[in-house]
């Protein structure tokens, strides 16, 4: 009597342990819709308690798929465009394997243009319960099925025509809170789709609309060579060079006899980021360079037939790699044809280019890479000091304006003060780097009031400096205040919550001003003492008072959702 060669239960729980990250999972549902030629794709994380993820919804306005592909479009090893080198799938592992490395549950729902919504799905715990009963579960025939029955599917998120809905539940194994998960998510995004979001006729990418939780993914390019479609469209972009093609033999006889050719081109795209992100060192980690993305710049964008499958340095390349890599580009682009030769992994998450072909890519590009060092290094060395007073992290501009340009009385606190001799003794209570400290205490003469974020073990959140003429505040981002507003910050901008944020923001200003009301109440009107020691007491006590007020509203009040 014969075996099945796998007991599905056992293997699909082994098969939960892939080599996917989230991002890459997801991706691999965004690559279908692609490839079914979806000009838009809505993406919806609903939050559950503390912060993680419930469920997590897909869906494109695509050609879908009639009852035999949908019911196999769940089957592991199965694809209708198996091995097909053309488009941006291949190998008929990635929706599925991705699915279950995240979640229990798959369904998927899918109308082509003449025919009707149907639903099926795969249940890891359906499997498992099969096979202890010894039988052996399949995917459920397509059925017909009313969208609007289903609860998890949000107002306009069924495509009119034709498309497809992927939900993923029973949601266990998410590696972050889905604040930091949803960040990294749009990024990833971002550079991945860079040349669909664009609609980029290289490669032939259509256009097409990702949306995450409600707002448009921007498109962001590593190179700095296009701003259209980026959160920031008017910046300048970058120095193009010429590129740099190597003609390279396609490792695979079947392949290259099918295609009519035994080689391919591999096309290599140089850049210099705009002088504006690249005006001193340590520039990579200013705020400018980290809403940009800039920071995350690590050498080599390898695109596999326009979509991003690797954005990390070559391992073993002829050198290593250094910070001042982030600001030049470098863009690889191959087909699929050459997947052996970049060792590309059926899951599309990273290519490493073979011995062979890294050298050839280090022949023509190392030169160049050393040249790009020495410039800006030399840049750095002769530009003026002005150019780097022009960023400070953690700073505020727009509200230091407002402040600087606001009618009030002169403070009476720093009476006698110059702001020459005190302005560098507070930059190096904030910095300990001899160059930051020179720049802050050049932004502190330059503007009546400045704005900061630091760190520092204490109850106080906030510290004042009045320094002649010239105010400092800092902001101590260590309190807890700060954890929960930059939550809420963060969880408005990606569309999560948005009533009940809206509520937490209402409370988090309550509880910020009876903490001041608590801290002026411990002063007995009979309490005598000076002006100086009167703030730095209540200033303690204000922080201490928030800190408490803010901890009793998380334990006890918010379901611990807000977390540091």
């Amino acid at each position: 009597m014969g075996v099945k060669p796998f007991a599905a239960g056992n293997t699909l729980e082994s098969l939960r342990d892939s080599d996917f990250d989230s991002c890459s999972a997801y991706g691999e549902v965004i690559d279908n819709s692609i490839q079914a030629e979806a000009s838009v794709i809505k993406i919806h994380f609903e939050e559950k308690g503390r912060g993680n993820i419930g469920w997590l919804l897909f869906m494109d306005n695509g050609t879908g798929m009639d009852a035999e592909v949908l019911q196999h479009c769940l089957r592991l090893g199965w694809s209708s465009r198996y091995n097909d080198r053309t488009g941006i799938g291949r190998f008929g592992v990635g929706m599925t394997l991705g699915a279950i490395h995240e979640c229990r549950r798959v369904d998927v729902f899918s109308k082509s243009v003449t025919g009707k919504w149907l639903h099926t799905y795969l249940d890891l715990d359906e499997v498992e319960k099969a096979d202890h009963d010894g039988v052996e579960w399949e995917i459920p025939e397509p059925k017909p099925c009313d969208l609007g029955t289903v609860t998890q599917i949000p107002a306009g998120y069924i495509p009119q025509t034709s498309g497809t809905i992927v939900i993923w539940s029973k949601y266990d194994r998410a590696n972050d809170k889905l604040q930091k998960i949803l960040r990294d998510f749009r990024v990833w995004v971002g550079r991945t789709y860079r040349r669909n979001i664009w609609g980029d006729a290289y490669n032939g990418c259509k256009p097409v609309e990702i949306q995450l939780n409600g707002s448009a993914v921007f498109a962001i390019d590593p190179l700095y060579l296009r701003t259209e479609k980026t959160q920031f469209p008017d910046d300048p972009t970058g120095t193009r060079y010429d590129d740099v093609t190597i003609d390279w033999p396609i490792n695979d006889h079947r392949l290259a006899k099918h295609l009519g050719r035994d080689h391919s081109v591999i096309r290599i795209r140089l850049s210099l980021l705009p002088e504006k992100f690249r005006q001193y060192q340590g520039a990579g980690g200013s705020t400018a360079a980290k809403e940009r993305s800039i920071d995350l710049n690590e050498g080599f964008s390898i695109m596999r037939h326009g979509r991003e499958v690797g954005y990390d340095w070559i391992p073993h390349f002829q050198f290593t790699s250094e910070p001042i890599d982030r600001f030049w580009g470098c863009e690889i682009s191959f087909e699929p044809e050459l997947d052996r030769s970049f060792t590309v992994k059926n899951i599309k998450r990273g290519a490493v280019p073979s011995v062979e072909l890294k050298a050839a890519i280090a022949e023509k590009i190392g030169p160049w890479i050393k040249q790009q060092r020495e410039f800006i290094s030399d840049f750095w060395r002769k530009e003026p000091k002005a150019a780097k007073e022009k960023d400070i992290p953690g700073s505020h501009p727009l509200s230091e304006k407002i402040a600087g340009a606001a009618h009030v009385p002169k403070g009476k606190a720093d009476t006698g003060k110059k702001v020459e001799e005190e302005a560098p003794k507070v930059a190096e209570l904030y910095s300990d780097d001899k160059e930051e400290i020179a720049k802050l205490a050049a932004r502190f003469k330059s503007q009546p009031y400045s704005i900061l974020e630091k760190a520092w073990s204490g109850p106080t959140f906030i510290d004042i400096h009045f320094m002649g003429g010239s105010d400092a505040l800092l902001y101590n981002t260590k309190h807890p205040f700060f954890d929960v507003f930059n939550t809420i910050k963060a969880e408005l901008k990606d569309g999560i919550n948005a009533s009940h944020n809206a509520d937490r923001l209402v409370i988090l200003i309550d509880l910020l001003l009876v903490a001041f009301a608590k801290g002026e109440a411990m002063f007995s009107p009979t309490d005598k003492m000076e002006a100086a020691d009167f703030a730095a007491f209540l200033k303690n006590n204000w922080g201490q008072f928030l800190k408490t007020y803010i901890q009793t509203w998380r334990e006890e009040y918010d379901g611990g959702i807000i977390n540091a």
